[in-house]
């Protein structure tokens, strides 16, 4: 037998990224591929890339977010700079580029968006959403079927793994070709209340024997929200307080205008994202 942690979307959060991998190295995992997603908004950084490098992970790929770092947010910026997110995504930006091992972020910027391996006789294909984008919102759980065939039929694989929506999710393509998402470990994400105080992390295992598939065990891991939140504010993480809400509340607020401004006005960061862009100059 051989087992395989899927894990994804760390998205900074260091405390949970530790208990996952504790929690898989008791259930006997033996290698690891990891999805996307590795920082930003949390405080983690050189930390959660040494328990990355700590373990056998033989896939990394490249997210939505782990992409802000290689754009070229000065001019980007400079032409956002009036909408919020903007500020939000520079202050997180200069946080990371201030605290983060340049070995690291050359590493990641050759990370791929997507790639394929075999198992036995089985194909697979990761990505973080499909294999020709790592962002968007065709692979939600309860979006159309074709969309989710789209991952498979192009090269006939017999399993997809993807993430980037933050659930965990087993389904088939209609021709019953299995389709896997580990869900997150930093952000797990319901739209539906009575299941979002379920704060815990989240990743799954594949099992394998010498020929085929033999199973799948979706992994929900407990660890101190407490000790996540402690790291950040002695870190100094920007938008303290957004990155508290998504424990609290269960949701990101990347995209709600009125509580970024609010934020932003509080702790003066336009300001600051603007002094930042002229030493980018």
């Amino acid at each position: 037998m051989k087992k395989i942690a899927l894990i994804s979307d760390i998205h900074g959060n260091y405390t949970a990224f530790k208990r996952v991998l504790q929690d898989a190295k008791k259930q006997g995992v033996e290698e690891y591929w990891f999805l996307g997603d590795l920082l930003m908004p949390g405080p983690g950084t050189n930390a959660i890339l040494k328990l990355l490098d700590s373990v056998n992970t033989t896939i990394k790929l490249r997210g939505n977010w782990d992409d802000f770092l290689f754009e070229d947010v000065s001019q980007i910026s400079k032409q956002y700079i009036d909408e919020p997110q903007t500020t939000y995504i520079l202050e997180l930006y200069k946080y990371i580029y201030q605290n983060l091992n340049q070995k690291y972020i050359d590493q990641m910027r050759q990370w791929p968006i997507t790639a394929k391996t075999t198992v036995g006789n089985l194909n697979i294909t990761l990505a973080h959403n499909y294999p020709q984008k790592n962002f968007g919102h065709e692979l939600l759980p309860y979006e159309k079927q074709q969309n989710f065939d789209k991952l498979l039929f192009d090269d006939d694989c017999d399993i997809a793994v993807y993430a980037h929506t933050h659930h965990q999710l087993l389904r088939t393509s209609s021709k019953d070709q299995l389709v896997i998402n580990p869900g997150s470990i930093g952000q797990p994400y319901t739209a539906w209340s009575k299941f979002s105080a379920d704060r815990r992390a989240q990743y799954a295992i594949l099992t394998f024997d010498q020929s085929t598939y033999r199973g799948i065990d979706f992994r929900k891991v407990d660890y101190s929200v407490e000790d996540e939140l402690q790291y950040a504010k002695d870190n100094q993480l920007p938008f303290f307080e957004m990155y508290e809400k998504i424990f609290t509340e269960g949701k990101a607020f990347t995209h709600d205008n009125e509580v970024l401004n609010a934020v932003i006005a509080k702790h003066h960061y336009k300001e600051d994202a603007l002094k930042y862009l002229r030493t980018l100059d």
